[in-house]
């Protein structure tokens, strides 16, 4: 069965003041944190080991999620005291949960996502590296700072980065991984005193290992970085805080 691993380290200054006292991660969405509501849609997927990479005010993570009994998942946490460099440095300090080849579903905690994205990731383990893509942005949230991605004819991703040239994809932030990914970060860390899994990733294609793009186009996900965003997915929500199945809405 496939692990996830859950990137929830990050400072979160965009959402201050509130990130002052607490950590993005546990940002209410409708009542309920960012990330309880992916550690529910895991467990309803048949997720049982879940790796959660805390950093910034991690303990308050802990605290609330403790050891996953309440969601009926096994949840192990790994901390990075150096999260200010980047969340590729996040990711590597779970590699002792990453057995080699076996793959992970990797995630990020200020994600708020419909649960039939995880699920077609899933689906399509054996197409393996893999990141779901949405051809189709069309929100704030969705938009705003976004990560673009560059998908060739064949179905994988040729480019990747907030400021490449030509796109046609957004990175939705669902990678399904494997062990490679380790490998990279490894030869990249001494390059700059930060790295980010985007850059990491785009390594990864450079060394011909190929990327698919998974597409999940019209399915629901917003990247909560802001108020404004927050604001806006409540009312686009409209008193549906579980954000899963619905489609286009």
């Amino acid at each position: 069965m496939t692990k996830a691993l859950i990137l929830a380290a990050g400072r979160g200054e965009r959402l201050s003041p509130y990130t002052e006292k607490y950590p993005k991660p546990l940002t209410l969405i409708l009542g309920e944190p960012i990330l309880e509501h992916t550690l529910n849609i895991l467990q309803r997927l048949g997720i049982t080991n879940c790796i959660i990479v805390t950093g910034y005010l991690g303990r308050f993570i802990r605290r609330r999620i403790g050891n996953g009994l309440k969601f009926n998942l096994k949840i192990q946490y790994s901390h990075n005291l150096k999260y200010a460099h980047g969340n590729a440095i996040s990711l590597k300090t779970a590699r002792k949960f990453i057995t080699k080849t076996e793959p992970f579903l990797l995630l990020m905690a200020d994600h708020l996502l419909e649960e039939k994205i995880i699920k077609k990731a899933l689906e399509n383990v054996n197409l393996k590296p893999l990141l779901c893509v949405d051809y189709k942005p069309r929100y704030p949230p969705q938009i705003n700072d976004a990560t673009k991605v560059l998908v060739d004819l064949n179905g994988f991703i040729a480019d990747i980065g907030k400021n490449i040239p030509v796109w046609n994809g957004v990175d939705t932030g669902v990678f399904l991984l494997d062990d490679n990914i380790f490998k990279i970060i490894e030869q990249m860390e001494t390059k700059g005193a930060s790295l980010t899994v985007t850059q990491c990733v785009k390594q990864l294609i450079s060394d011909d290992k190929p990327l698919w793009a998974c597409d999940v186009s019209n399915l629901l996900w917003f990247d909560i970085d802001t108020q404004e965003d927050i604001t806006f997915v409540e009312s686009f929500l409209g008193g549906v805080p579980k954000c899963q199945e619905n489609g286009t809405a």
